[in-house]
């Protein structure tokens, strides 16, 4: 399920890479940007690897997830 707040930013779609998230406009899954974090390498090293998937999505679902774990540690959310 993609949250409200990025779906402008993934889509998903059956008769695409067999449904997965991916990033709008692109066959790109999302679980490869997160593989790339998870892997101490950087936004900028996914984003060279996957030059369809824009800057701005990348980033957008980064803070998505900074903001997840805020908000699950109590913890104020830096505007």
């Amino acid at each position: 399920m993609i949250p409200q707040e990025l779906k402008n930013i993934l889509t998903s779609n059956t008769q695409v890479m067999s449904g997965a998230v991916c990033f709008s406009g692109t066959r790109v899954p999302v679980q490869a940007l997160l593989d790339t974090l998870d892997g101490g390498e950087s936004v900028r090293d996914f984003l060279g690897g996957f030059p369809d998937v824009t800057p701005q999505q990348a980033l957008a679902v980064v803070h998505w997830e900074q903001t997840q774990a805020r908000h699950s540690f109590g913890i104020e959310t830096v505007e």
